[in-house]
């Protein structure tokens, strides 16, 4: 077993000395990712086709498939049309319209600047699907460009928690993983970064960023 530490569970506050590189999940660590928000305001009063898109597109077959970059929006949203007999337009409503529809998590980014102003190199770790993160780069672009770097699902093929993505990570981005704290508020992620021997930290709670990165 890698000797790997999960910070927030060590650390009360960064230990700012044992690492050099900090690596962001993206997904409810610096954007709001809120299914059930999402449909709410994609099929406004329509209660039957918000259960719908949450269980055929955010909780179906096809998401993981988007995160590893094997299947398009076009391509699924014809699949569920003959699958379920639905409407081909309204599945990508849904597949596109949620991309618009995200906001930042403000304590994330102050978490980016902190690390950025103690000298750490910033890195993303995320399983995003390939529209979805171009639009992202796109719309906050401002905010993004603190990163030196990354992996992203869709671009290697793998998706966290599977080893392959995590070493696709620290070979890609020359990291040490003794070195290196990896950000996720899924702690199946964590716990596969710190198999690979990267420290991790579970966000699961608001305001623990901001507790921790002082």
């Amino acid at each position: 077993m890698p000797n790997a530490t999960r910070f927030d569970l060590a650390y009360d506050t960064m230990p700012w000395h044992k690492v050099d590189a900090v690596v962001f999940d993206i997904g409810n660590v610096l954007i709001r990712f809120a299914p059930d928000g999402f449909v709410q305001q994609l099929f406004p009063g329509d209660a039957a086709m918000q259960r719908h898109m949450l269980e055929h597109v955010f909780h179906g077959p096809y998401w993981a498939d988007f995160d590893r970059g094997t299947l398009t929006y076009e391509e699924a949203a014809a699949r569920l049309a003959r699958q379920t007999g639905g409407r081909e337009a309204d599945y990508l409503h849904a597949l596109y319209g949620w991309i618009e529809l995200k906001t930042p998590i403000e304590e994330g980014w102050r978490a980016v600047r902190r690390c950025r102003r103690a000298g750490k190199r910033l890195y993303l770790l995320s399983n995003y699907p390939r529209e979805g993160y171009a639009r992202l780069r796109e719309k906050f672009a401002d905010l993004f460009q603190s990163f030196d770097g990354g992996c992203i699902s869709f671009q290697c093929h793998h998706l966290k928690p599977e080893e392959a993505i995590y070493r696709e990570l620290i070979d890609s981005c020359g990291l040490e993983p003794a070195r290196t704290l990896f950000i996720d508020d899924t702690l199946q992620n964590v716990e596969g970064a710190l198999n690979c021997g990267l420290h991790g930290f579970h966000m699961h709670e608001s305001g623990m960023l901001d507790r921790f990165f002082i």
